[in-house]
């Protein structure tokens, strides 16, 4: 089905942003290709769209959107008593899309002290959007796990049907699990344990043999880690796929993977066909869901924007 561009009735303003995280375990997925396009097409239906690099080392999302902004978010990350995003916001050539671009990836701002980032995730709260997609650093860094389990966010992985790519984005969600168990306890003890398991069953089978815990307390420690995991409910893309069944196969197998060894159930979102158009969107600086509306990659943006209720 092609998309169809046509104005639909302006959205009512939310009181606060739905904020989405996207990230993978590996760079070269398509990651930042599939953030900017999903954000286009949500904003061109009327919804104000704020995308934020948040790769703090290498970011590019300017390159893909086509123009130079005049300010990053190294501005913010230096002024320490900075708690709004305001000033770093660049309207792009979108209509109803805004850009907070990354940073110049010099040393002092691609390793931000953790009160920075806490900083910048309770000021992506307050802009004044009704989305803020946020395209985070490929693999399982400190700063991209502590975005992707920030709570009250909708969590998206982006894989390609490569076993490599499976295989590090099982890793990406057993990190970003592991650290939001980690951040949840601040236990040395817990801490040890979960450098020392590679699934969550058998951490949860330390917990009930570590002589660190009362009886009492293991009980308590393991219904807490389950139901953070039930919690964790990551969506999946799978990017640059030749058919539909070769899409399903790829997520099936992260599922299965993420089922059995973290006891999360991840859902799937949907795919992206392999397209050599993407290469001349992205060297062009113009999405492709804008310059090619009818190709069939425009199409699964289009259908992703649906499922996640952006009509």
């Amino acid at each position: 089905m092609c998309a169809v561009h046509f104005r639909p009735p302006e959205p009512e303003p939310r009181t606060r942003p739905e904020i989405i995280m996207v990230g993978s375990g590996k760079g070269g997925v398509g990651k930042t290709c599939f953030s900017v396009n999903l954000s286009v097409e949500i904003a061109r239906r009327g919804w104000r769209v704020v995308l934020l690099d948040a790769d703090l080392s290498c970011s590019n999302v300017e390159t893909l959107l086509g123009f130079q902004p005049h300010i990053r978010l190294d501005e913010f990350l230096r002024a320490h008593k900075a708690t709004r995003l305001d000033g770093v916001l660049c309207q792009t050539p979108i209509e109803n899309l805004k850009l907070i671009p990354g940073t110049t990836g010099l040393l002092d701002v691609a390793h931000p002290r953790y009160q920075r980032k806490v900083a910048l995730i309770r000021a992506l709260r307050k802009l004044d959007a009704d989305v803020v997609l946020v395209d985070l650093d490929a693999g399982a860094h400190l700063n991209t796990l502590d975005f992707f389990r920030m709570e009250q966010t909708r969590g998206i992985t982006v894989i390609n049907p490569e076993r490599t790519s499976i295989d590090n984005a099982f890793k990406f969600l057993r990190a970003a699990l592991f650290r939001q168990i980690e951040r949840f306890y601040h236990s040395p003890e817990v801490g040890l344990l979960l450098r020392r398991n590679h699934t969550l069953p058998d951490f949860l089978g330390c917990i009930q043999q570590s002589p660190a815990f009362s009886d009492d307390i293991r009980a308590s420690v393991a219904a807490e880690i389950r139901q953070i995991a039930a919690a964790f409910q990551p969506q999946v893309v799978v990017n640059k796929c030749s058919t539909v069944h070769e899409a399903n196969v790829a997520f099936n197998i992260l599922s299965k993977y993420a089922r059995q060894h973290l006891l999360i159930d991840p859902e799937f979102l949907g795919h992206i066909f392999f397209d050599q158009f993407v290469t001349e969107s992205v060297n062009s600086g113009v999405p492709f869901i804008r310059s090619k509306p009818k190709m069939q990659i425009s199409s699964c943006i289009v259908d992703m924007a649906n499922r996640l209720g952006y009509f």
